[in-house]
């Protein structure tokens, strides 16, 4: 059972980097699909101030790249790069919190809140350079 004390607060996701290329020749509007691939990393950490909180960081890397109906690569991927930020209240160590840290359902709670926001954002990307990516999912 979690104390409620103990819990971290999502305080920022920032867009780390996102690029992509859609250069092909734009053909008659056709279906295509998207491959896409996610690495997750997620970590403790403390802030840049001796006296700061005890941080949860979750990274995320999204790659996209864009297929024909017959599976050839039509020369445009995307990559972006997301970084998740939780603060756990004052006086949460690292001890306190790190055997429960190392279990995956903990950090998988963490790697929900990030994932969707991340997802939502490569998404709008992806159809501000051309590509209907409606049928992207939103989670994990």
């Amino acid at each position: 059972m979690d104390v409620v004390e103990q819990r971290p607060r999502l305080v920022s996701l920032r867009v780390t980097q996102f690029r992509g290329d859609n250069s092909a020749p734009a053909p008659a509007p056709q279906k295509l699909s998207l491959e896409l691939r996610q690495d997750i990393e997620v970590g403790l950490g403390t802030s840049a101030n001796a006296d700061g909180p005890l941080l949860a960081l979750v990274n995320v890397a999204l790659h996209a790249t864009a297929k024909a109906p017959d599976g050839t690569d039509i020369g445009a991927f995307f990559e972006g790069r997301y970084e998740g930020k939780f603060e756990y209240p004052a006086g949460v160590t690292e001890e306190l919190i790190g055997p429960r840290f190392a279990m995956e359902p903990y950090q998988y709670v963490l790697v929900a809140q990030v994932v969707p926001l991340a997802m939502t954002h490569f998404r709008r990307e992806l159809q501000a350079m051309g590509l209907d990516a409606r049928e992207l999912p939103l989670g994990l």
